[in-house]
């Protein structure tokens, strides 16, 4: 039995341990309150948002450009299904025109030990930037190794995830998912690979004000050339907020590292980071830079760095106007870009994870 047929074959012994899990739990009282983005009993939560932007770009790249649109309307659909599952549905309208199912997952409520599973389409354990979505990016684009390594729409695939919550006595999750692979990195020549992915994330208080998180994921799976590609990352928040002054004061500062390596012929390793720091230094204002660094290792001929400024204007929780600056040097050439975008929520607010 070649190792995936393993991996797969645990994962569906999982699942069904699951499922009798499931059964032989007490009903769990399915109510909530739609200011947090849950339903009550049977309606579900709804809520939209929407990006409106306008862009100004000295060159014309696939990272910058000139014009304004609609950058994506979003729309979800929150409930409880039963005592046992929580659904959620997420539809994107990029652009503003069509529609797709940006995510769809249940997840289960009560597992004991510790544990939670999710099926659907959802987006990839792997490190923090690909489990958000557009609006709540903290710039107005994702960073370049994320754009350049797993292409526009992220990680984002069909499948089924399994975190564990360990009883250490600090916070410590895992997640393992097994998930189709129709991602452009990961789409096998005949369609039928999987791809499997896993994450570890460490979450620590240091003192009243600060906490540290870290973490590493890894990913595996076919590719189009018959071969096997694997994705390795690490990532490392910390945050601080201090007391009496949480809602005027706060830092916030993020780094995060990708590779992708395929053992296509003639392949090479491919790999960069970013790193980022947010700070509120007013009850509606933030200032933030990031520096994007694709090219570790070094990757031919693709080598390229991006400086980024934002100021953004939050007047509340659901609403934000931004203005960013960005410099993008790839493969000899310069490009200047300026973006202000408006950030609008209706509705239901889901909590965004920590």
């Amino acid at each position: 039995m070649s190792i995936q047929s393993w991996i797969a074959h645990c994962m569906w012994s999982i699942l069904i341990t699951f499922v009798t899990l499931t059964l032989s739990v007490g009903p769990i009282r399915a109510q909530g309150t739609t200011a947090t983005g849950v339903s009550h009993v049977t309606n579900p939560a709804i809520s939209a948002n929407a990006l409106f932007m306008g862009s100004y770009a000295s060159e014309q790249t696939a990272e910058a450009a000139t014009g304004m649109h609609v950058q994506e309307l979003e729309v979800r659909f929150t409930s409880f299904v039963d005592p046992y599952w929580k659904a959620d549905f997420i539809l994107a309208f990029p652009g503003g025109e069509g529609v797709e199912v940006e995510e769809g997952y249940v997840t289960s409520l009560g597992l004991p030990y510790g544990m939670r599973m999710q099926a659907g389409k959802f987006y990839a354990a792997l490190g923090r930037q690909n489990l958000l979505h557009t609006h709540a990016f903290a710039f107005l684009d994702a960073p370049l190794v994320n754009q350049r390594l797993l292409g526009d729409e992220g990680l984002n695939e069909a499948g089924v995830s399994v975190q564990w919550l360990t009883p250490l006595p600090w916070f410590v999750e895992v997640t393992g998912q097994v998930l189709d692979g129709a991602n452009e990195r990961f789409a096998s020549a005949d369609g039928g690979d999987l791809l499997y992915a896993g994450h570890l994330k460490s979450f620590h208080e240091l003192g009243d004000a600060t906490t540290v998180e870290w973490g590493g994921s890894a990913a595996a799976g076919g590719n189009a050339a018959g071969g096997t590609s694997s994705l390795l990352g690490a990532d490392l928040t910390v945050k601080w907020r201090p007391l009496g002054a949480g809602t005027r004061r706060a830092f916030i500062w993020q780094t995060e590292y990708l590779r992708a390596d395929d053992d296509s012929p003639g392949a090479t390793a491919e790999g960069g980071l970013y790193t980022q720091a947010q700070v509120q230094f007013a009850r509606r204002w933030w200032a933030e830079g990031r520096l994007d660094w694709l090219g570790l290792p070094k990757a031919e001929p693709r080598r390229a760095w991006r400086a980024s400024a934002l100021l953004a204007l939050v007047p509340s929780e659901f609403s934000a106007l931004r203005l960013q600056y960005s410099r993008l040097h790839d493969e000899g050439d310069n490009a200047h870009q300026v973006m202000l975008q408006l950030n609008v929520t209706l509705g239901a607010h889901p909590a965004h994870n920590y």
